[in-house]
């Protein structure tokens, strides 16, 4: 995304400053051209506040001047009616499409489709209107929309805003958005358009580069370092929990010295011995993980209600969780089991 303004000093601009257009529609064009393969999309957008009036109401409102393929890089859909043409994005016809919040207010009885409302001077015909954008943090009465501000939009061609509203005859635009899915021809794209704009504006640092790629990158690398700390923690756990494993197992030796003693003098080898004190050891480790997998859920859930954001958990994390507590359980119950099964018949019968 580029939009105006970048490293400028504080000081009076130059002459070369002052000279320069800021972003246009031709930046648009060539980046798209230059990008062609990775950008799927291009948003241009040029905004104005002007007194809106309908004969249900008349209001002060941000107007928003869009381009090329705002409605789809910017996840709005068509409700009713129809979308702008190439024709009326070009030639800055007098149309608009309403969002939802817009709808309410001009119109309230919900038929807006080929009636007019008045955006500053300039009479305008309503073609469309955008379904309602919805997401909740909490699915809770009281909780508000957090689109509720895309839903004001009141849209109409950018080309309209900067001639017939600003008087701008050189196109200028507040906004220009890439469309680009891949992450690595993004870092690309980005330098590449840095240049391209840099050029176009006079080798002046005009304009603001806002690289999508580079905060992804940035946030996957802290989650890196989290991924890190928690399998460390589990690790430790794991450890914590497969010496609490190895104290229980040889309190249980302990106290039953006699028993196993019994047992082999009547005849259990000490591969018997071995087997049944590791199957006690399996049993309890696979308790112990389906209890922990309880309650970390059950902590999660709540966490995650607390904060007001959804709870996202990957299967597999199960499956691994299980294996890993497993594998801890079965290697720290090696001695136990080891020691019980070198126990002699005789020290054993003996043992008070």
């Amino acid at each position: 995304m580029s939009s105006p303004g970048g490293s400028l000093p504080k000081a009076a601009p130059s002459a070369l400053q002052q000279a320069n257009l800021g972003l246009r529609q031709v930046d648009a064009e060539e980046g798209s051209e230059a990008g062609k393969g990775a950008v799927q999309g291009v948003s241009v957008q040029r905004n104005a506040r002007a007194r809106v009036r309908s004969e249900y109401a008349d209001q002060e409102r941000p107007v928003t001047g869009i381009a090329a393929d705002f409605i789809p890089t910017n996840g709005y859909e068509l409700a009713t009616g129809r979308g702008f043409s190439s024709e009326e994005l070009n030639g800055g016809a007098p149309v608009a499409v309403l969002g939802t919040e817009a709808l309410s207010v001009f119109f309230p009885n919900g038929d807006a489709v080929g009636k007019s409302i008045q955006v500053g001077d300039v009479p305008l015909t309503v073609i469309g209107t955008f379904r309602e954008r919805v997401f909740y943090f909490r699915k809770q009465p009281g909780q508000r929309n957090q689109f509720r501000r895309q839903n004001r939009i009141i849209a109409v061609p950018a080309a309209l805003v900067a001639r017939r509203m600003q008087g701008d005859s050189y196109r200028r635009m507040d906004r220009i958005t890439f469309k680009v899915p891949d992450l690595d021809a993004m870092e690309v794209f980005a330098r590449d358009l840095g240049s391209l704009l840099k050029a176009n504006h006079r080798q002046q640092d005009d304009f603001r580069l806002d690289d999508v790629a580079a905060r992804v990158r940035k946030n996957r690398s802290q989650g890196d370092v989290y991924n890190i700390i928690f399998m460390l923690s589990g690790i430790l756990a794991l450890l914590g929990g497969g010496l609490v494993n190895v104290n229980i197992q040889m309190a249980s030796l302990k106290e039953r010295v006699r028993e196993v003693g019994v047992k082999m003098a009547i005849g259990a080898s000490g591969r018997e011995v071995f087997k049944e004190f590791m199957t006690e050891a399996f049993v309890l480790t696979l308790f112990g993980s389906a209890v922990g997998l309880i309650l970390g859920v059950g902590f999660s859930k709540f966490i995650t209600w607390f904060i007001g954001i959804p709870l996202w958990m990957q299967p597999g994390s199960f499956f691994w969780a299980t294996v890993m507590a497993s594998v801890f359980g079965f290697v720290f119950a090696l001695f136990p089991a080891w020691k019980a099964s070198r126990l002699s018949p005789m020290e054993a019968l003996r043992y008070e």
